[in-house]
């Protein structure tokens, strides 16, 4: 029996507007009713997880920012962080000068940028749904060093955007000579970054076992690079039609693709018509 689902939000459960379907509203209601613990779980920070999520029934928890993050939206309160140092973080803000086109950090639930690569991001995504959840994710800083710098605490991630694919691999190839990170590749031009310890598989796990529940009982469904942990430790892992090769290879199942409501249609296979 299935009793917890972690989604991937971009690519899995919001289709390319960025919306999530009438059937897969209703489908997770059912799936609530029956007592189904939904639990989005994304690369984005808390700000940017768009609110007819976070209000969809069953959704109490949220794992953000690649699994550095769990919260409890109920009860407003953070169950667990796991964040990287400013003295890390500034390595990584270090291998990527002069290289990347655009750099964010995630601290708090919020994204930060400097006015420049704000710009930037304008310019490449102004009149998308992309956009929009740019607008309301983000922060301005003067200089990201110096932001880092100042958070005590720790960050999030570290996004960083390339003009080209070489471009990422010039800097892939400084990271690997940081220790204690973890490098996620989610688009051929792009990284993530977050502590080596931070991973949405294990803050499922963590989660699950929080609430009473068995790896066994657990489900989740992704698309990409920061989803292989999570499709990884799950119970059972679904891979989206629209996923990699090598996204598809590392389920259980493969299910529809996003425009398609894939993620939908697995819980209503897997959950409602289970027998």
């Amino acid at each position: 029996m299935i009793r917890m689902v972690g989604l991937d939000l971009d690519g899995t459960l919001l289709r390319q507007d960025k919306s999530v379907s009438v059937y897969s509203r209703e489908i997770i209601r059912r799936a609530a009713e029956k007592g189904t613990v939904i639990v989005p779980v994304t690369g984005r920070p808390l700000a940017g997880v768009p609110s007819e999520v976070k209000s969809l029934p069953g959704v109490r928890y949220c794992i953000t920012s690649n699994g550095a993050a769990v919260y409890d939206l109920q009860e407003g309160k953070v169950l667990k962080e796991v964040l990287m140092g400013p003295e890390r973080a500034l390595s990584v803000l270090a291998a990527s000068e002069g290289i990347a086109l655009i750099r964010e950090v995630f601290t708090g639930g919020w994204g930060y940028h400097v006015p420049e690569d704000y710009a930037k991001l304008r310019s490449r995504f102004a009149g998308t749904p992309v956009m929009s959840y740019i607008d309301g994710s983000r922060k301005k800083t003067d200089s990201l060093e110096d932001f880092v710098r100042g958070c005590a605490g720790g960050l999030e991630n570290i996004s960083i955007m390339c003009g080209c694919f070489e471009d990422r691999e010039r800097i892939r190839e400084k990271l690997s000579r940081i220790k204690g990170i973890n490098v996620i590749l989610p688009w051929k031009t792009d990284l993530e970054i977050t502590d080596g310890r931070a991973e949405k598989g294990d803050a499922l796990l963590f989660l699950a076992e929080r609430l009473g529940i068995r790896r066994e009982e657990t489900m989740a469904a992704g698309d990409s690079d920061n989803d292989l942990s999570l499709l990884k430790k799950a119970g059972i892992a679904l891979a989206m039609g629209n996923a990699s090769a090598h996204i598809r290879e590392a389920a259980d199942f493969v299910t529809e693709d996003n425009e398609h409501d894939g993620a939908a249609r697995a819980v209503e296979r897997f959950i409602l018509e289970e027998r």
